[in-house]
């Protein structure tokens, strides 16, 4: 998945000339939709690669040194793609393809609900609100994650009671 998404993003989000303006692979087709969707695949491809060395290599494993560094390097690398990569992408696709600038309205708020005052939103501010909104929600889930992580053990059905004699033995039934 990771391979697919990166060849269809690189690939569809080249120039159609170079720099001596002749035409570079006129067959495939270009636009900021398909990097898009190219990128997403190879962020699904990343995550599902993660998660399978998680549970391959980590998951109900014992803690060892060399586990612990590479759990530790994952996590890394999983709060780098949520916390740094998704957004600079955002960003850069608001910015960049989309001119979402200050002087870009995105919404007017109506005139009778600001006391006739004319009050406007501009795309940039939207972009930042999304952004803003979607690290927000992702130090949520981390947090709550990391939590449900750390009592997942205590959550285990401790054994039943054994029963014990008066002597401090364990009851046993009778075979005779």
């Amino acid at each position: 998945m990771l391979a697919v998404g990166v060849v269809i993003a690189h690939f569809t989000g080249v120039s159609a000339t170079d720099e001596l303006g002749r035409e570079i692979y006129p067959s495939v087709p270009r636009g900021w939709q398909l990097v898009l969707i190219g990128q997403l695949i190879a962020l699904g491809g990343v995550l599902v690669a993660m998660a399978g060395a998680s549970l391959a290599f980590l998951y109900k494993r014992d803690l060892t040194w060399a586990r612990a560094a590479l759990g530790a390097t994952m996590f890394t690398g999983l709060m780098i793609i949520l916390f740094g990569v998704i957004p600079n992408q955002w960003l850069t696709l608001t910015q960049a393809t989309w001119e979402w600038t200050p002087q870009k309205i995105a919404l007017t708020i109506p005139r009778w609900l600001v006391l006739n005052n004319e009050v406007t939103i501009s795309a940039a501010a939207v972009k930042d609100i999304v952004v803003a909104g979607y690290v927000g929600v992702v130090i949520g889930a981390v947090a709550s994650v990391m939590r449900r992580w750390q009592v997942r053990e205590d959550k285990v059905a401790a054994p039943p009671p054994q029963l014990v004699s008066g002597y401090g033995r364990p009851l046993t039934k009778f075979r005779g």
